[in-house]
């Protein structure tokens, strides 16, 4: 990775320096990719959150949230300008990690609707929260995300397939042939998501977590 610092990155940012921009995109990107693996679970669309991730980061230099004060990068909190306790690669991670709980927020919400039918109905931008109680549905957050990866490849395939990806069931059988009729791909649907209801509910028991 080319050497720069992270006061480089803010005052190139603030102004709009495209070529140095250009050169600090693809450091990140390259960074983030490289340790993308510890901070998503399952098959999250790397690409699209880095690029949501580095778009807040630059934002948040631009509107001065994050600027230099006596030559350190701080960053306004809670109404006063402190010194970053992380480097701006880490704290865009921090972003990433973020916003991918956010889906996964979407998708927790969506596996305990009340019935398959009302599941496909839904429309996920309702359950949209702020950035807020991190530390409790992070938690929760988790178990769901385990449950999944402990799931069978097919089950697992096909939730994600459904409920993150929003494929049709036409698009599923096309892409998993052995899927034999449209029914039956459905029926599969609802049994892996009981399953998939039914361990979350039972770890969340045992942890002692509200539904």
């Amino acid at each position: 990775m080319a050497k720069w610092t992270d006061r480089d990155m803010v005052v190139a940012v603030q102004q709009h320096n495209n070529v140095a921009l250009e050169r600090y995109y693809h450091d990140c990107k390259s960074y983030f990719q490289h340790h993308a693996a510890a901070v998503f679970v399952g098959d999250a669309n790397v690409d699209d959150i880095f690029q949501e991730s580095l778009i807040h980061l630059w934002r948040e230099i631009e509107t001065h949230r994050i600027e230099l004060s006596e030559n350190r990068v701080c960053r306004w909190i809670e109404g006063r300008l402190q010194p970053m306790t992380s480097s701006l690669l880490t704290f865009l991670l921090a972003i990433a990690k973020r916003k991918h709980w956010e889906l996964v927020r979407k998708q927790q919400r969506l596996f305990f609707a009340d019935s398959d039918s009302t599941l496909e109905a839904l429309d996920s931008d309702r359950y949209t929260e702020n950035y807020g109680e991190l530390e409790e549905s992070e938690l929760r957050e988790r178990v769901v995300s385990d449950m999944v990866l402990q799931m069978t490849d097919r089950c697992r395939q096909i939730l994600t397939l459904f409920y993150y990806e929003h494929r049709t069931l036409d698009d599923i059988m096309a892409m998993r042939p052995e899927n034999q009729s449209k029914q039956g791909l459905k029926t599969s649907k609802y049994k892996c998501l009981q399953r998939l209801r039914e361990n979350v509910r039972e770890r969340f028991a045992r942890l002692h977590i509200s539904l």
